[in-house]
């Protein structure tokens, strides 16, 4: 097995197509076609089906399809670790963010991270913080920037470097808006939007309502904050969102006697050596929370 029709498998997979994956990997498809075949001999199994245009993965490729992709990111982490020996970060670094964090949180110490480190190519992977830390866990990637579990995984190493202070939003022309502290059961009479089940952040909020969630009348529920903020801004319900989200298209209150917040921070592999382009942004994003205001 080579590396070359590892990269191969990946593009097919990926595009469903040999031709455009030859294009891809700036090689032919007949070249293409004959990594792909001697890599199916090598596994004893037929890879991909033909149907039609499109090349899809039989079940034996689905089952090797991470395999394969653990292995590229072991090369790449340990190509990145050579580099040690000079004490210089280079190479590929390949992390995950959420989206409210890339948006809000990450923009600044990217920019600073490129200027001390421009050896360093930046392979940024937007995804939801609970797939993240799936990655992390499953060797797929090596350091996620992501809202972190309330209870982590015992394969994870989880460092807090920012917190989202957490307020109820609507819109100013939602009958709630002129109050000042709202109760959580004050709530349960007006329609929601939510973040998704299951995630890290809707978890904190249905703690809120412990034994009352059942009475939420949620109407969406989605992943993405952003939206979120658009539905809630149209007075299409409240929502419970990070503070630095709201502007003028949204008023905030606090819950009555909470302090409700979320952390944002670094997820890694638990007795994973890092790369050194890793240990450069962990140590950076250090930096950013020592400058976070309390």
């Amino acid at each position: 097995m080579q590396i070359n029709q590892i990269n191969a498998f990946l593009a097919v997979a990926e595009l469903e197509s040999f031709s455009l994956a030859a294009d891809k990997l700036h090689i032919t498809q007949p070249a293409v076609s004959k990594r792909i075949r001697q890599l199916e001999i090598n596994m004893n199994a037929e890879l991909f089906d033909r149907v039609g245009k499109r090349s899809i993965l039989t079940p034996n490729g689905k089952a090797f399809k991470p395999h394969a992709e653990r292995i590229l990111q072991e090369l790449k982490t340990y190509r990145s670790g050579l580099s040690q020996q000079q004490g210089t970060p280079s190479g590929s670094l390949s992390f995950a963010t959420s989206h409210h964090i890339g948006l809000h949180r990450l923009p600044q110490a990217l920019r600073d991270f490129k200027i001390r480190y421009p050896l360093v190519d930046l392979d940024l992977h937007f995804m939801d913080s609970e797939d993240a830390c799936i990655a992390i866990a499953n060797h797929e990637l090596e350091l996620a920037i992501v809202t972190l579990p309330e209870i982590a995984d015992d394969k994870l190493d989880c460092e807090p470097i920012w917190v989202d202070r957490l307020v109820v939003a609507m819109a100013g022309d939602h009958s709630l808006a002129n109050q000042q502290e709202i109760d959580p059961t004050d709530l349960l009479d007006h329609v929601a939007i939510m973040p998704s089940t299951g995630t890290f952040t809707r978890k904190i909020i249905n703690s809120l309502f412990a034994g009352n969630q059942d009475q939420l009348k949620i109407v969406l529920e989605t992943n993405y904050l952003e939206t979120i903020k658009v539905m809630v801004s149209a007075n299409l319900g409240w929502s419970i969102l990070p503070q630095n989200m709201v502007d003028d298209s949204l008023v905030c209150h606090g819950l009555k006697g909470l302090n409700v917040h979320r952390p944002l921070g670094i997820v890694t592999r638990r007795n994973r050596t890092l790369s050194l382009s890793s240990s450069a942004m962990i140590e950076l994003l250090r930096s950013y929370r020592r400058e976070e205001p309390r």
